[in-house]
């Protein structure tokens, strides 16, 4: 599979919902269903989650992240 590295910037209702989505997936141990840039993908329930924090310079970047290996 060929690396993809995406990043996109969406409307504020649009990441609400997608995060009250995976939310209520992670809430209930179950995976999760998105589509980023025309590819659709499954998160499993078990992905890893790591909160990042990140200064350079005057910028800052607050990430939430869920690992997982491919299958």
């Amino acid at each position: 599979m060929a690396d993809r590295d995406i990043e996109k910037n969406v409307p504020t209702t649009q990441f609400v919902d997608t995060l009250r989505r995976l939310a209520d997936a992670l809430e209930a141990g179950e995976s999760f269903r998105v589509q980023v840039q025309n590819k659709r993908f499954t998160i499993p329930a078990d992905a890893t989650i790591v909160v990042e924090h990140e200064i350079d310079g005057g910028d800052e970047e607050f990430a939430m992240e869920l690992q997982w290996a491919a299958d």
